[in-house]
């Protein structure tokens, strides 16, 4: 297999597409830098910029590829979030400069998960996606509907089909599909494109072309070794609905800035009792939410200087980064896609656990046990 290199803009993001290499059989792993010697068959650089300021952002990732980014890659895919959160058309700029090519194709939707781009709009499930809970995003909240409004990138090119030929004046294509079958024709047809974007699906439609025969993770469902600590850094609405409805003795919440001693000892305290806890963001909480989910990380540092934890699930990708970094975690090895989206991660030379999912995806009833 060739050597793959994706890069995230946010963990579980890249958690997600180290799910979608399993399935082939592929070996992977998650890196917050460049600088190890490449050992996988897919290397996914999680940048963490979704969760930075622009001008943050860009100077992050100059920092992050100040040597040469061509290396020995075979090629390269940039992944983004398929609600279009995150500084998509300034990131995806620079990485067409740095690579040095002349053409992007981003193709942002997932059709399982009713993600997609039909009469120039983007849906989710059937509504338009200012309609949906996305337009209360706290950082990135989407207010308007049109593709390329969302993107503020009005010269990029919105292209409905693969039979049409791009504008040459307009380096940057957006790939409108509606279904499955459309996903794969433009993952199928033989591209002058010189760099691919986009959400998961398209990078396991792409996949698809380069592997024919799909190889499936095999073995049973890994069975959850408590202690069992949930971290919940999503507002979404359905982790808050999914929150409410667990015994209220098994939630710890983080409300106020110099409490995290107070929230480290109680989750102590309850996990001795219970083996399993989630920790939660109380609702009054007003916060930005950078300010949130670096208060949340240490919480969690004072709770792991007197705690050995052996599983860690996290919802949110910015709230995952803020954690790991706290922990002095730089890789993970995905080892158990238990549904699209949610990845179980081994830490090398460790034996915790962590496992990822994004705030707006759905659990499996195995994986939340309460």
């Amino acid at each position: 297999m060739a050597s793959v290199l994706v890069i995230a803009d946010d963990l579980t993001g890249a958690a997600e597409i180290g799910g979608i290499a399993l399935r082939y059989g592929l070996s992977v792993e998650i890196v917050h830098t460049l600088a190890a010697p490449i050992t996988k068959d897919v290397r996914i650089l999680n940048t963490n910029t979704r969760s930075l300021k622009i001008e943050e952002s860009l100077a992050h990732l100059k920092t992050l590829f100040s040597d040469d980014p061509l290396l020995e890659w075979d090629w390269i895919y940039l992944k983004f979030d398929s609600a279009l959160r995150g500084h998509i058309k300034e990131e995806i700029s620079f990485y067409r400069k740095i690579f040095q090519k002349g053409n992007v194709v981003f193709c942002p939707v997932n059709p399982a998960l009713g993600r997609i781009i039909k009469d120039g709009l983007y849906w989710i499930d059937g509504k338009p996606i200012a309609e949906t809970d996305f337009a209360r995003d706290p950082e990135f909240p989407i207010v308007k509907s049109e593709v390329l409004e969302i993107l503020d990138a009005d010269s990029w090119q919105l292209i409905d089909g693969v039979e049409m030929r791009p504008n040459t004046q307009s380096p940057y294509i957006v790939a409108a599909v509606k279904d499955e079958e459309g996903l794969h024709k433009w993952a199928s047809t033989a591209s002058p494109f010189g760099l691919y974007a986009g959400a998961a699906a398209f990078f396991d439609a792409l996949l698809r072309q380069r592997i024919k025969k799909q190889s499936v993770t095999g073995g049973s469902e890994p069975l959850l070794q408590r202690p069992v600590l949930y971290v919940c850094g999503s507002n979404h609405e359905n982790s808050i609905k999914r929150i409410a409805s667990v015994d209220a003795d098994k939630v710890v919440y983080w409300s106020h800035i110099g409490k995290e001693s107070v929230v480290a000892d109680d989750i102590r305290r309850k996990m001795d009792k219970y083996g399993e806890v989630v920790l939660a963001v109380a609702s009054t909480v007003s916060y930005d939410a950078q300010v949130v989910r670096e208060h949340i990380a240490q919480v969690l540092a004072i709770f792991c200087q007197k705690f050995v934890l052996h599983e860690l699930i996290i919802e949110g990708g910015a709230t995952a980064r803020a954690i790991l970094e706290v922990l002095g975690i730089d890789t993970l090895l995905p080892v158990w896609e238990y549904r699209q989206g949610v990845i179980r991660n081994h830490v090398p030379k460790t034996t915790l656990v962590v496992t990822l999912k994004p705030g707006s995806y759905p659990w499996t009833k195995k994986l939340w046990v309460f």
